[in-house]
């Protein structure tokens, strides 16, 4: 794990804490998806660092050098509010879109992630029942399960009617196949 984390280096400026699409934004030439890249990246390293806490330190020193980085080139626009792609720089780089204002929002987000408790599990407070058998065990607890129209289970023995209602069913699919078929061909 200290290894992907030491990995995402490659996403952060020049040896900065300021996070960037290595891919396309030297060049400017980002697509719709690459403008959001640092939404995902901000969210997956506060939620790393959560459930690892070892990381805790090294990821959040990044998402704060990014977070204050982001706030400066979120001065755009004609209410001074547009994000930027560029964080990097001070003051808004002129580029604006829904991806760069995820982008900011998300790296936002994720410094706060030490005001909330972290994923609750049997040890600490979670409340979550398992069932081993799913739904389909003998206490027909859950019902609607399969072969026999919603009486149980799925371990209902299959019935004539059963068997009549798979036949009917596979034939009209055959029928409309087939019948795509010669209507293509036709």
């Amino acid at each position: 794990m200290a290894g992907l984390v030491d990995g995402s280096r490659w996403f952060f400026y020049e040896a900065t804490d300021i996070m960037f699409e290595i891919a396309c934004e030297p060049r400017a030439n980002c697509n719709v998806d690459q403008l959001s890249f640092k939404a995902y990246l901000a969210r997956w390293m506060a939620g790393t660092a959560k459930v690892a806490p070892f990381t805790h330190d090294a990821i959040n020193k990044r998402l704060r050098g990014s977070a204050v980085a982001a706030a400066k080139q979120c001065t755009g626009g004609a209410r001074g509010i547009t994000c930027g792609t560029r964080w990097y720089e001070d003051g808004w780089d002129g580029s604006y879109g829904v991806g760069q204002q995820m982008n900011a929002l998300e790296i936002f987000q994720s410094n706060l992630g030490d005001l909330v408790p972290g994923p609750l599990s049997n040890s600490t407070g979670g409340t979550s029942k398992g069932n081993p058998s799913a739904g389909t065990g003998p206490d027909g607890a859950t019902g609607g399960g399969g072969g026999g129209g919603g009486r149980g289970g799925s371990n209902d023995p299959i019935t004539t009617g059963d068997r009549a209602g798979a036949g009917i069913l596979t034939a009209l699919v055959v029928v409309f196949v087939l019948g795509g078929a010669w209507y293509v061909v036709a």
